[in-house]
């Protein structure tokens, strides 16, 4: 049986690709950018989750857990994840859902339930979207779940970072409606700092996709002091023109919402926490950048 850990479905989105859609959300990305939205998503490992804001402080998940895993400090509730064994003992014993898993393991056939419940929503343009964590970082799974959409009749499209082999992006192409690609830094020096990884398999592969005149919409998330600058957006937009300048360039805002995200994994945030969105003239200038090399700015 194929299976992945989706760590969210996410009902009625509306910016994840064309009109209404179920988003699914899959464990495991092969980089490590230093703003991600998600950052539960980025080991393929199920964990616990600590959600502090409905924690009463009872504490009976210390008490139920008998292997140490969990210890109490000014923070709440800490999780040592090299003693926990994911028996779930904790789960069981909180009362309001405070301590949880952040995933579960699910098959294709189970997540294709989950997406039949949204269908009579999707109208003529919505459907399914695949994301992460990478989607491409599950393949079996993910290619399973877009045929068996694709034989439904059900539109699906994919967010990834084409962080992958180029075989890997041949399959997807073959199977999706549409895929939504980051292109997030165009230097790859800069790239490697906030990211982890080198930005020339991204690049070939969105360059093979256009040869293919895959559906192809490039998207690139503006973050402050990191891809919002007037030097990487020209970058990106004289390499999209170079392919096709018929390939659509969505510029997305910042979102302050993963702050929790980040308190909840004890982990550091890049950001201070006064950083708001970036102000919409300044997004409107780096979208006449784009519109500048004849493309179509989103």
């Amino acid at each position: 049986m194929i299976t992945a850990n989706v760590f969210d479905i996410k009902r009625f989105s509306i910016n994840d690709g064309d009109g209404i859609r179920t988003t699914i959300f899959i464990k495991g990305c092969p980089l490590a950018c230093r703003w991600c939205q998600n950052p539960e998503g980025l080991i393929p490992e199920i964990s616990l989750w600590y959600a502090k804001n409905i924690c009463v402080a009872c504490k009976s998940c210390i008490a139920a857990c008998e292997f140490h895993a969990l210890s109490w400090d000014d923070q709440g509730i800490r999780i040592d994840h090299d003693a926990c064994t994911r028996c779930g003992d904790c789960v069981t014993a909180c009362p309001t859902g405070a301590i949880r898993f952040d995933a579960k393991q699910m098959s294709v056939e189970e997540t294709i339930e989950e997406i039949e419940k949204d269908r009579p929503f999707y109208g003529k343009d919505g459907g399914v979207t695949l994301s992460g964590g990478e989607c491409m970082a599950s393949p079996a799974f993910s290619l399973s779940v877009l045929r068996e959409c694709r034989a439904r009749g059900i539109n699906a499209q994919i967010e990834t970072s084409l962080f992958t082999k180029p075989e890997t992006v041949d399959a997807f192409c073959e199977t999706t409606d549409k895929i939504i690609a980051d292109i997030k830094l165009i230097d790859p020096i800069r790239h490697k700092r906030a990211t982890g990884v080198d930005n020339a398999l991204i690049l070939s592969n969105i360059e093979r996709l256009a040869k293919k005149g895959a559906n192809l919409l490039i998207r690139v998330p503006l973050i402050p002091g990191f891809t919002d600058d007037e030097e990487n957006i020209t970058g990106i937009a004289r390499f999209v023109a170079s392919l096709n300048a018929d390939i659509p360039v969505e510029l997305l805002n910042f979102n302050p919402m993963a702050r929790e995200k980040y308190d909840s994994l004890r982990q550091e945030y890049a950001f201070d926490p006064e950083q708001r969105e970036i102000p919409e003239e300044t997004v409107r200038a780096l979208k006449k950048i784009l519109t500048g090399y004849g493309l179509k700015a989103l």
